[in-house]
């Protein structure tokens, strides 16, 4: 998060404004974007930080959510997520990390999906793997172009 905020000349606060998980903030005390996450699965009732979000969606520029939910469910998760978000007056970029339940309730991690919501729309804008050691080199990382 403060990486990310640096990069966008901005502050990361942490448990903010009603116990938001971060709100990252300009020096002039502009609100960028409110952050929650969570680590259930973001299709069950119980979780609700988009709608703590969309209560504060027009405090800021844009809000992040960041949620899991298990590969099968993406679809029931989206469309929660759009029924939501489908009055909201600013966007919302959604980071969803797919996974498959393995034993002892620990998860494999599958895809990061990217979604990004505006205007009562919806974009996947970049799906990947979860796992940085599964995602393919690029052309200019091979072997045979670094001779």
């Amino acid at each position: 998060m403060r990486e990310c905020a640096k990069l966008m000349g901005a502050r990361t606060f942490f448990e903010q404004c009603g116990r938001t998980d971060a709100v990252l903030r300009y020096p002039d005390n502009q609100i960028l974007t409110y952050v929650e996450w969570e680590y259930n699965q973001a299709d069950r009732d119980s979780v609700n930080e988009l709608d703590k979000l969309f209560e504060k969606n027009d405090k800021c520029y844009f809000s992040t959510f960041i949620s899991y939910c298990q590969h099968e469910n993406v679809n029931i998760v989206i469309e929660k997520a759009s029924r939501i978000w489908s009055e909201a007056s600013r966007p919302l970029i959604f980071f969803l990390i797919t996974y498959e339940p393995q034993p002892k309730k620990r998860r494999h991690f599958l895809e990061l999906r990217t979604y990004f919501f505006a205007n009562s729309k919806r974009k996947l804008v970049r799906k990947q793997p979860a796992l940085p050691w599964d995602i393919e080199q690029r052309k200019y990382n091979s072997e045979q172009d670094a001779v």
